[in-house]
């Protein structure tokens, strides 16, 4: 990478992990505090932490289409002046609606589709795959410290101080914005790119190539919200306390991005590398079934999990990797955008679905459900592909 591409790489990890750190920090402790706002119910509050991504998915698609035209950086700005208003509303209501409100503009900023669009803009396509990963590590950083300092900073300062520091945070990712990430000298591309019908848009939506990244990206996320719904009761069921968790969530993504990199930066062989997708829905499928096999066995859950982040981890990177080779900077704003739209819509369907079905299977049942839905997207994957 050279100066400019190192620099855009790093900007975009700061703010991926700042923003992401203010939107997790409420997850853990939100169930628990929001019963006090008022007017609130249980429903309320599912609403509350529902409706983020349900404004994600509606606002991803129009910000991309629009920063096709009026360019990437205005319109990222935007997103995190939305995303900041949102947590100012939030820190500053005493009502279950009020925090709704604000929850609903923190994600009318949606701008991940945005922003992986720009930084495909300005890397070159041989570091890509790089930039990707080192986001990706920002996410789960942001993840892990998240569940940490959520329930410390509510000890401490009180449930609306997150939003606060949320809002503070957001400030600091427009700083970085503003100062790092360069305008595109070349504009030609955001003149006249939109889509100019809906048949166009389809025409995007339903190419095979591209549609086989959405299904990919739906199912890894609909896969990855079911097994949470299960997986820490059956830590739990073998006598791994709930505090502890987070340990064993961090050496395993740790692991997992280790052995990333090493794949990412040593692997020559074409094979892989054309197949990588495929192989690592292989690999899921098997973290599923030695799951459904752990019944007793704390050791072989330990191996599941960390199959399992490997595959989750290898998909994360190389789904948005292989889209990019395939898209023209005219649309892929737009094209970006509905891909991160099939991200939170496979986050909300799997959210849905999984605590539906956990309320009359039990848990190996599900890990049987998962491994037809893993198998049958490897099946419209490879046909896809062809």
């Amino acid at each position: 990478m050279n100066f400019l591409e190192l620099q855009v790489t790093l900007s975009f990890c700061l703010i991926f992990l700042l923003r992401m750190l203010g939107m997790f920090m409420v997850l853990p402790v939100l169930s628990k505090y929001g019963i006090l706002l008022d007017g609130s119910n249980e429903f309320l509050i599912g609403l509350s932490i529902g409706i983020y991504g349900f404004a994600q998915v509606f606002f991803q698609i129009p910000l991309g289409i629009l920063s096709d035209k009026f360019g990437r950086k205005k319109i990222i700005l935007i997103g995190l002046l939305m995303f900041f208003s949102g947590n100012i509303i939030s820190a500053n209501v005493h009502s279950i609606w009020g925090l709704i409100i604000g929850r609903f503009l923190q994600g009318s900023g949606a701008i991940s589709g945005v922003c992986m669009a720009l930084l495909s803009d300005l890397i070159r396509a041989e570091h890509r795959i790089k930039s990707i990963s080192a986001i990706g590590v920002s996410f789960a950083l942001s993840f892990l410290i998240s569940m940490i300092s959520g329930p410390l900073i509510i000890q401490y300062f009180g449930f609306f101080s997150i939003f606060w520091i949320s809002a503070f945070l957001s400030i600091i990712c427009i700083i970085i914005i503003y100062l790092f990430i360069p305008i595109l000298k070349n504009k030609e591309y955001i003149k006249k790119y939109m889509f100019s019908s809906y048949n166009e848009f389809l025409k995007f939506f339903l190419n095979q190539f591209f549609f086989r990244s959405y299904m990919g990206i739906f199912f890894l996320h609909f896969i990855l919200m079911i097994n949470f719904m299960i997986i820490p009761h059956q830590l739990e069921i073998l006598g791994y306390l709930l505090n502890n968790h987070w340990k064993l969530y961090f050496y395993t993504i740790l692991i997992s991005f280790a052995i990333l990199f090493v794949f990412i930066f040593y692997c020559k062989k074409q094979y892989f590398l054309d197949n990588i997708i495929e192989i690592s829905i292989i690999f899921m499928f098997f973290s599923e079934l030695i799951f459904f096999f752990s019944n007793s066995s704390f050791l072989w859950l330990l191996i599941a999990l960390q199959i399992f982040f490997i595959s989750f981890n290898f998909l994360e990177v190389f789904l948005p990797s292989e889209l990019n080779k395939r898209i023209s900077n005219n649309y892929k704003g737009s094209i970006m955008s509905i891909y991160s739209t099939s991200q939170f819509l496979g986050i909300g369907f799997g959210g849905i679905l999984g605590g539906w079905i956990y309320s009359f299977l039990n848990i190996f049942q599900i890990y049987l459900f998962q491994m037809c839905i893993i198998v049958t997207w490897f099946f419209i994957s490879c046909f896809l592909k062809k």
